[in-house]
């Protein structure tokens, strides 16, 4: 009989241990959850407060340049014609110096035509109405001007598939790369390739002097570079920068996921 009792307290006692253990596992898994549950919604208002912090930050942008474009149309392009009107009417009265003004002409002529492609490149409504590939077209055309480098663009013949948000995002990161390859890497050549239909892919490559990227990323000179790198993750593209001292810089967008809304 006390064998039996001794047995029955055994068995007791080792159902009491597990169902401890048992609950020590159930509330260390309870809590584990509900700090998972807490991070996961943390992370969650984080996400948000970052998409919302850069849809205003480019609202913000957008909005400047708008403001820019339409100061450089009214008032610095309203300024070029009167200028050109007066020389005009100064050629008039000293037609002793008609070569001189009609070479002032010529240079306030060509200012005039910079402004008003600047102005356009500068347009949201503008950019979002005329596409990505003829929003190019225009910036090719403007560069080309400057006469700076030879341009070698080659659009394919698909349609762009993105969003308007997305294209202008997109359009705003190339002309940072272009601007940064104008204003660095002294090239001769500027490659630009595009591919629209089902994947959107933008190439563009210098023949410049090249960089150490990894070195440039490191330095806080690095503004622009990492103004592309910054661009391109808020339009949910991929992109990736090859570069070496002496070779030139190529860059590469590729659409992969949906744009953060």
């Amino acid at each position: 009989m006390n064998d039996n009792y001794i047995i029955t307290g055994i068995l007791l006692t080792t159902l009491l241990l597990l169902l401890l253990v048992a609950g020590i596992f159930i509330s260390i898994y309870i809590a584990g959850r509900q700090k998972m549950e807490q991070e996961i919604k943390i992370t969650q208002l984080e996400l948000g407060y970052e998409k919302e912090l850069r849809q205003v930050e480019t609202e913000v942008s957008e909005h400047m340049m708008e403001h820019f474009a339409q100061e450089l149309h009214d008032n610095i392009g309203h300024t070029l014609t009167c200028t050109r009107l007066a020389i005009e009417n100064k050629k008039l009265d000293e037609p002793q110096l008609e070569d001189t003004f009609s070479a002032i002409e010529n240079y306030l002529g060509e200012a005039l035509n910079q402004v008003k492609l600047l102005s356009r490149s500068l347009n949201t409504d503008y950019i979002a109405n005329i596409g990505i590939i003829a929003a190019i077209q225009l910036e090719v055309n403007r560069i080309e001007q400057l006469k700076k480098c030879t341009i070698h663009w080659q659009p394919n013949d698909h349609d762009v598939t993105m969003d308007k948000n997305r294209e202008l995002m997109t359009f705003r990161i190339f002309q940072e790369i272009v601007n940064n390859a104008l204003k660095h890497a002294n090239a001769r050549n500027l490659f630009i390739t595009l591919n629209g239909g089902n994947r959107f892919e933008l190439e563009v490559k210098d023949d410049g002097k090249g960089f150490d990227r990894d070195h440039i990323l490191a330095t806080p000179k690095a503004s622009g570079l990492k103004n592309v790198l910054k661009r391109a993750k808020m339009a949910g593209l991929e992109c990736t920068i090859e570069s070496a001292p002496g070779q030139g810089c190529h860059y590469k967008l590729r659409e992969t996921t949906k744009i953060p809304s």
